[in-house]
């Protein structure tokens, strides 16, 4: 599950970013391009809930390596 949300969060940064520095370099991303006027605004949303899932996709990760209780 932590790959999964791990690569959803990376994805989102990606798109989030991509909206900021492809404009830098003369293009335009045409996956956010979608949102009209609004680019700015969804790449910010995009950036903080990749960001937000990435770094939920860490956490689990200490519980799964804990040894079952003992029984």
């Amino acid at each position: 599950m932590q790959r999964v949300l791990r690569n959803v969060g990376f994805l989102l940064l990606l798109l989030g970013a991509s909206s900021f520095l492809f404009p830098l370099m003369g293009m335009r991303s045409r996956i956010m391009s979608a949102f009209g006027e609004h680019e700015k605004l969804a790449a910010g949303i995009f950036l903080g809930a990749g960001a937000i899932v990435f770094a939920i996709s860490f956490r689990g990760k200490k519980d799964e390596t804990k040894p079952p209780p003992p029984g």
